[in-house]
């Protein structure tokens, strides 16, 4: 299953799983990146692909939920 593209510029959220600290970027840089550290807790996380197509989905479906509240 392919990553979306339609979220590339929306900001989504990751919780460091360490200290629970949000980390929030853009679409685009969830794609790309595989470690980072995090600015809170300083630990070093790994992104594989299973946990990207999660946060990538988890989004989708609150933008899906989002659009229907505004809609109707």
């Amino acid at each position: 299953m392919p990553i979306p593209k339609n979220l590339n510029d929306a900001h989504l959220s990751f919780d460091c799983p360490g200290c629970k600290h949000p980390i929030i970027r853009k679409g685009s840089w969830f794609k790309v990146i595989s470690t980072f550290r995090c600015s809170a807790c300083h630990k070093t996380l790994r992104l594989g692909y299973p946990e990207k197509l999660r946060i990538f989905e988890r989004h989708k479906h609150l933008a899906a939920t989002s659009g229907r509240e505004c809609n109707g």
